[in-house]
């Protein structure tokens, strides 16, 4: 996986997206998708996902919660809908490709231990760019449970082939 790919599923997907972004001075592509279902309590869900291409540079737990950090502030500069807690909520979704992870990397990515904000969510992913493996939540946490589900399949949907 790589940006352009990347982008063109957020295009078939007609995910707003904008592709001259750097976070973390990583070039980035972020995708902004906004839903409401009732199912979610009749709560509106503002995800941002961002994708950086993060070659050469080695992945560790620091440099995820770096990244993970300024996407969130990003989040929160360009969203201008309901406030955060009133029937909304935002989840950023950060993809980091690369191709030099480490373990504790990874099983910050599996065990999602982002941690919690108020009706926010930051969610790691880590995308290996030599054996195009993923690494991302395993199991739904309490806080924010019903959005999971979501979080998964707009993750598969959008790293798959």
């Amino acid at each position: 996986m790589n940006l352009a790919s990347f982008k063109e599923k957020l295009q078939a997907k007609s995910i707003f997206y904008s592709d001259s972004v750097l976070i973390e001075d990583m070039p980035s592509v972020v995708g902004y998708d906004k839903q409401f279902r009732w199912s979610w309590m009749a709560t509106q869900l503002n995800t941002f996902i961002i994708a950086s291409d993060c070659s050469g540079t080695l992945i560790t737990k620091p440099f995820l919660e770096a990244h993970l950090k300024s996407s969130f502030m990003y989040s929160k500069v360009e969203y201008n809908g309901w406030p955060r807690g009133l029937q909304a909520a935002t989840a950023v979704i950060s993809i980091l490709i690369a191709d030099n992870i480490t373990e504790e990397a990874k099983t910050y990515c599996k065990k999602l231990q982002s941690g919690k904000k108020w009706a926010g969510f930051t969610i790691p992913v880590v995308i290996d760019s030599n054996t195009k493996e993923m690494f991302f939540f395993h199991r739904r946490p309490m806080w924010g449970r019903i959005y999971f589900p979501y979080f998964a399949e707009i993750i598969m949907e959008l790293t798959s082939k």
